[in-house]
This record gives structure tokens, C-alpha cells and sequence, in this order.
């Protein structure tokens, strides 16, 4: 299973990688000069977030929200792949809407909502170094392998060589048995990091 991710699919998942970048490039000027419709998704994708989350949330909390997000929308991006254009598409998407996602959560609303209470545990400046490194040797890996699993599975549909459903199983498996449990670790992670940023210093 593990060399069906990470081995089969190691070429597009670097498509991927780079179909992201694209996004997160576009982003830029749609945040620059508000472009309000094009960004509307990723603002009610920030705002969900947040509903998830709620004020001042425990570790746990934050860490589910993220968990249950991202496994949930990751999933629904590869198994989109009825034709290998609609998970390149959002892969780039993808990419757009964390571009505009960091430049709101630098406006500061995620990180005043997430500050902990006095009472909470504040993790120490190297943890929060070692998290967020962690989050991104994980989450985005997981993102891109996803997307390409997505992209090999409508090559194949479109090929003739696997019925959808039956390449939807294949990989549907190799996402729950090895990128859920990374993504898992990778929510943990960013949930810490999270906590760490939104602690004001002393």
C-alpha cells in the first residue's frame, strides 16, 4: 500500500506540487486587490473553520476540526477523478484558497479566537518549530499524493482500464490505511503550532 502511494504515483504527485504552487501564485493578486467572488469560497471555507473550532478551543478541538476537514476534502478531490482534469483543477483551486486562507488568518481574527486562556497549556517556542515543520513535511504531501491518486485514477477510467468504482476502492483504501493516519498527525501537529502562535508572549 504504501508503495502505491509514494512510489507509483511519486511523478504526479510533483504535478501536483507544482499545480499548487499555481494556485497559491494566482492567489495573490485576488487577496491584493479583494476580489471578493473569487475568494468567496475560501472565506466560507475560513468561516467553517472557525464555526468548528469555536473560541478559546482546546488542542483536541482544534485538532479534530482540522482532521475532519481536511480528510473529508481531501477525499472528495481524489475521488473526483472521473478524468484526470478535475483533480488537477483542484490541486490549483486548493492552492488558491490557502493563499487567501493565510492572508486572512494573518488579519488576525483565527489567531485572537485561538488564544488560549490562562488556565491552558501553552506549548513552549521549539515545539511550535517542530509542529509547524511537521504539518508541512506532512499535510501537503498528503494533499498532493491524494490529488495524483485522483489524477492516475482518471487516466484509468478514461483509459478503459478500471471501471470507476473499482479504481475508487483501490484507492480508497491506500487513503484510509496510510494518508488518514498522517493526516491525523499532521492536524496534531498544526493544532499545537496553532496554540503556540496564538499565545501572546511574555
Amino acid at each position: 500500500m504504501l508503495d502505491f502511494v509514494f512510489r507509483t504515483h511519486l511523478r504526479l504527485a510533483l504535478h501536483a506540487g507544482l499545480l499548487f504552487a499555481v494556485g497559491i501564485f494566482v492567489s495573490w493578486p485576488i487577496v491584493h486587490y479583494r476580489l471578493r467572488a473569487v475568494a468567496w469560497p475560501a472565506v466560507q471555507a475560513f468561516r467553517l473553520i472557525l464555526r468548528l473550532v469555536g473560541p478559546s478551543p482546546s488542542i483536541a478541538r482544534t485538532a479534530a476540526a482540522i482532521f475532519l476537514f481536511n480528510t473529508i476534502a481531501i477525499f472528495v478531490y481524489m475521488a473526483s477523478g472521473f478524468h484526470p482534469l478535475l483533480p488537477k483543477v483542484f490541486g490549483i483551486w486548493t492552492g488558491l484558497n490557502i493563499g487567501v486562507i493565510v492572508s486572512l488568518a494573518r488579519e488576525g481574527d483565527f489567531i485572537q479566537r485561538s488564544r488560549p486562556t490562562p488556565e491552558q497549556w501553552r506549548p513552549p517556542p521549539r515545539l511550535v518549530a517542530v509542529c509547524g515543520t511537521m504539518v508541512l513535511a506532512l499535510e501537503l504531501p498528503c494533499f498532493w499524493y491524494s490529488i495524483a491518486m485522483g489524477m492516475s485514477m482518471g487516466h484509468a477510467v478514461q483509459a478503459g482500464v478500471q471501471p470507476y468504482a473499482a479504481a475508487l476502492e483501490t484507492r480508497a483504501a491506500a487513503y484510509v490505511g496510510v494518508i488518514v493516519p498522517l493526516l491525523l498527525c499532521s492536524a496534531v501537529a498544526e493544532a499545537i503550532a496553532i496554540r503556540g502562535t496564538a499565545a501572546p508572549r511574555a
